[in-house]
């Protein structure tokens, strides 16, 4: 147990997420942590590096907290907290669900949700993070914490505080999520390019919206998207 969650761990998996996919069904709860993975994804099935030394981690929820929107923006005021607890590095967010230390990729939220006649039966709320490797020399756009600090971090205390960090942050009121959030965004204020399911839009990302999509000032006047991969076109 970690935080009070029952921890199903496995030295090498295809996926957290499909290994907590199956023990959902079956009724169980607790997380899936995983020292690496043969075919981890990220968003829209893509491919997410997942060597050893990372941490890899699926929270099985049965029951899905009162606004599903919020919780990929609540996971992420989660795990950026924690880390500068922990380290005192200044993790921000970038909408909708991307973890950045000076504008590289940390760490990535991934949800799913499975449904019975439009009634959730459990939720899955994936985490990546890049820990122990280096990962730049692959990924130009990615930094790992190794790289960041200088030395080696201790994954199970990680796991231990983002755990506690993640369960109280899903309790919290819709309001606070959303302020917590705004409070440490990279993406407001940024001219941003969104890859939406119905085409690319441009504009200036203002706020976010009650259902935590991104409100954007563009030239034909605001838009709300609700999801979509986002891209920083300059730095703030």
């Amino acid at each position: 147990m970690t935080a009070g969650v029952k921890i199903h761990f496995f030295p090498e998996v295809e996926s957290t997420m499909d290994v907590a996919r199956e023990l959902a069904r079956r009724g169980e709860t607790g997380a899936v942590v995983a020292d690496m993975q043969k075919r981890g994804r990220g968003r829209h099935g893509r491919t997410w590096l997942s060597p050893r030394g990372g941490l890899y981690l699926t929270l099985i929820l049965p029951s899905p907290p009162p606004r599903l929107s919020l919780l990929p923006l609540a996971a992420g005021v989660a795990v950026a907290r924690g880390l500068r607890r922990l380290y005192g590095i200044e993790v921000r967010l970038k909408w909708p669900n991307d973890l950045l230390y000076r504008e590289r990729k940390l760490g990535g939220i991934l949800l799913e949700a499975s449904f019975h006649q439009e009634i959730p039966e459990f939720i899955l709320l994936g985490l990546g993070l890049n820990l122990n490797t280096p990962v730049s020399g692959e990924e130009p756009r990615a930094i790992s914490l190794l790289e960041i600090l200088g030395h080696r971090v201790d994954r199970d205390e990680i796991l231990r505080v983002l755990l506690a960090e993640i369960l109280h942050s899903l309790e919290l009121p819709p309001e606070e999520i959303l302020r917590s959030w705004k409070a440490l965004s990279a993406t407001l204020g940024q001219e941003v390019r969104v890859h939406t399911p119905h085409g690319e839009i441009r504009g200036r990302a203002l706020d976010l919206t009650p259902q935590g999509g991104l409100l954007l000032e563009t030239p034909e006047g605001l838009r709300e998207i609700l999801s979509g991969d986002c891209i920083h076109l300059r730095s703030s």
